[in-house]
């Protein structure tokens, strides 16, 4: 990584923090874990996280041999209200600055979300004398669309607009996941500007191991991830009402049972197309994408967005619809022959996928692959 190895060629001592790590499953710990698979081999890497056994998700991702991995708990575990973690930045800045005087460390990179466990970066700098490096994977404040919020989500507002500000003033460089997200930064903090940088995520050909899988007799269309809030999936399934019902189609969602997203296929009366696979690891969930006919991606309404799973469908050469504003997701999709974007509005989605339904393209086709791997 430019940022990192701009410090110096001779072997460094570097330690990353995120609170999702492997075994653990989701986009933070994948992100995390490549960051300590493709540092340099020769420097000394050391990882805080927290407990592998947090949630049930597992990624299929090994941990890396030559990292050391420092687990911290998260105080007061049982209370259901957690803030945002923010519980777990104490003895996360209290372990910093133990390593910190063990191995003095020449850089630390901190990854979020969660983004409240941020504050360490100020608590740390008290004490510690090294470059820290704030990772964005999403925006922390800069959100296109209004949230519905409870109280409790106001009052962190609140909080995040007071210290987002002051986490980016004492951090030495700020890395974000795509270009767009990277601009709006620029352009909310121009005094801090030449902070910021862009370390697009990717995918791991090792992740995606090719395997022969029996064709679909359908045409078949793979969601692999969750739904999270503020993705609309509705007006995708109003343009599949007006398909002829004599077309085969097949909807696989490939991740967690979701109820909101099972309810609408069946207030659509598309019940007979879903199915959905339960979470899978990485490489169970490549094995579905490589044997559908169209992936899905979904924004939430966000130009700053690309989601995880564009990736995942790019490394399998998995023919992709992004539905969706014009921005960082639709710069990737429309670089490959059979990658289409088009705004999530039904009319435009019902167009592209009969174009794509009609003529069934066998991949991706050509594209910038290397750029992505």
């Amino acid at each position: 990584l430019y940022i990192m190895s701009s410090i110096s060629s001779v072997s460094k001592r570097v330690l990353l923090i995120g609170y999702h790590y492997p075994p653990e499953g989701g986009v933070g710990a994948v992100r995390i874990a490549k960051f300590a698979k493709y540092l340099p081999e020769e420097w000394t890497i050391h990882i805080i996280s927290s407990q592998s056994n947090h949630n049930t998700r597992v990624s299929g991702i090994s941990e890396e041999s030559n990292a050391t991995i420092h687990r911290i708990k998260r105080p007061f575990d049982k209370f259901k209200k957690d803030f945002d973690n923010i519980r777990w930045s104490a003895p996360v800045s209290q372990k910093v600055y133990h390593l910190h005087k063990k191995f003095e460390f020449d850089c630390i990179w901190q990854t979020a979300g969660p983004f409240a466990p941020l504050i360490t970066i100020p608590v740390s700098n008290l004490t510690i004398n090294t470059c820290y490096i704030l990772d964005l994977r999403d925006p922390w404040t800069l959100h296109p669309t209004e949230l519905n919020q409870t109280n409790l989500g106001k009052l962190y507002e609140i909080f995040s607009n007071v210290f987002e500000p002051i986490v980016i003033k004492n951090a030495h460089a700020i890395t974000t996941a795509t270009n767009r997200l990277t601009d709006d930064y620029r352009d909310a903090y121009p005094e801090m500007s030449d902070k910021f940088y862009t370390i697009r995520n990717g995918y791991d050909p090792d992740d995606f191991p090719i395997s022969s899988m029996p064709e679909n007799d359908e045409f078949t269309i793979v969601y692999a991830g969750k739904f999270t809030p503020r993705m609309n999936i509705k007006p995708f399934l109003n343009s599949l009402i007006n398909f002829d019902e004599d077309l085969d189609l097949k909807f696989i969602h490939v991740g967690e049972p979701d109820l909101e997203i099972h309810d609408a296929f069946d207030q659509f009366g598309l019940k007979n197309l879903y199915e959905n696979t339960g979470y899978l690891d990485r490489k169970d969930v490549a094995k579905h994408v490589n044997k559908a006919d169209l992936g899905l991606a979904l924004t939430r309404n966000s130009p700053q967005e690309i989601p995880t799973k564009v990736y995942d469908y790019i490394a399998c050469r998995t023919p992709i619809l992004g539905c969706g504003p014009k921005g960082s997701m639709a710069d990737v999709i429309t670089g490959f022959d059979n990658g289409y974007v088009v705004q999530n509005d039904s009319i435009q989605i019902q167009a592209t996928l009969s174009k794509i339904i009609k003529s069934r393209p066998d991949s991706l086709g050509e594209g910038p692959y290397d750029e992505y791997a």
